[in-house]
């Protein structure tokens, strides 16, 4: 399972072939680096650790920092770990910069990211509830949830009811963008729509799972 570590630009558009206009999200994978390596001798898995965002020793954790020390890499904000087969970990060392073109243009992509905070929001905004109907007589009550009990039996509030409360800050995964482009001498990765987080915000690009099920199917049918 190959994967990326990047940072969102922001939004902005472009024109395909036949002149149809594209909406894409810009990704700067430029501080991507290869951070640690896992090996089946040592560790029963292969798998690489990749670093984003520069960051100063001293701001890091012990276990961070030990890390760091260890693998004689640059310290970094964010890592996180991609499991890969045993002959593509031969083609990474420690320090490699990891570009954006592992991704081909046209292949489908799925991004995490963690979405924009809205703080404290009603059960309108928070799980779109229709509202109350806004007629004349309608006073103070438009955007009210409505009742929550279950009358005498069982006389409580069920678990998991939608109510207001706190709304975002979460992590979101969008499948199966598309990629329009791949900048390799700048980069930058180009998909297909929007994804979750503000700009600047870290994001995880990896294959489509969902493409790799159906495929994976296929193969196992015939």
């Amino acid at each position: 399972m190959k994967g990326l570590i990047g940072k969102k630009v922001g939004m902005t558009q472009v024109f395909d072939g036949d002149g149809n206009m594209v909406p894409v999200t810009i990704i700067d994978v430029n501080s991507c680096i290869v951070v640690g390596k896992r090996t089946a001798e040592k560790d029963k898995y292969t798998a690489v650790t990749l670093g984003f965002g520069e960051a100063k020793e001293k701001k890091l954790n012990k276990p961070e920092a030990g890390h760091v020390k260890k693998s004689g890499s640059a310290p970094r904000k964010f890592i996180k770990e991609f499991r890969i087969s045993g002959d593509d970990l031969a083609k990474y060392n420690v320090g490699d910069a990891v570009k954006p073109d592992m991704f081909a243009k046209g292949e489908l992509v799925d991004v995490s990211g963690i979405t924009k905070g809205r703080g404290t929001q009603g059960v309108v905004k928070r799980w779109k509830f229709r509202g109350f109907g806004q007629t004349h007589g309608t006073h103070e009550y438009r955007k009210h949830p409505g009742a929550v009990g279950q009358r005498k039996t069982p006389g409580r509030v069920y678990p998991n009811k939608k109510m207001p409360g706190h709304y975002g800050v979460e992590a979101v995964t969008t499948q199966n963008l598309t990629v329009v482009d791949v900048l390799a001498d700048k980069g930058l990765l180009l998909v297909k729509g929007g994804i979750a987080g503000h700009n600047d915000g870290v994001v995880i690009v990896k294959p489509s799972i969902k493409l790799a099920m159906r495929t994976a199917h296929k193969a196992k049918k015939k």
